[in-house]
């Protein structure tokens, strides 16, 4: 994913939870897991320098400009069974 852009509800969560912009880039370009649903996809990493992690970001890809829609961002997340 090269170009992204946050909602404004994903730019207020990265602030409630306090994500600096080094670690959603480096979620976005890395993540260790991306789990479709539907048209959107959780990615996951987890960073050690962290308490809350997992961190996870739901993603939607808007295909008519090649550009990827940060929805939200999460912490502590697993995957519901």
């Amino acid at each position: 994913m090269k170009k992204w852009v946050l909602t404004p509800h994903a730019a207020q969560r990265i602030q409630e939870r306090k994500i600096f912009a080094e670690e959603l880039d480096e979620l976005i370009q890395s993540p260790e897991e991306s789990i479709r649903q539907g048209a959107k996809f959780i990615l996951t990493k987890t960073f050690r320098s962290r308490k809350d992690n997992k961190i996870a970001a739901v993603v939607l890809e808007k295909k008519e400009n090649n550009l990827w829609l940060v929805l939200t961002l999460m912490v502590n997340f697993r995957v519901r069974k």
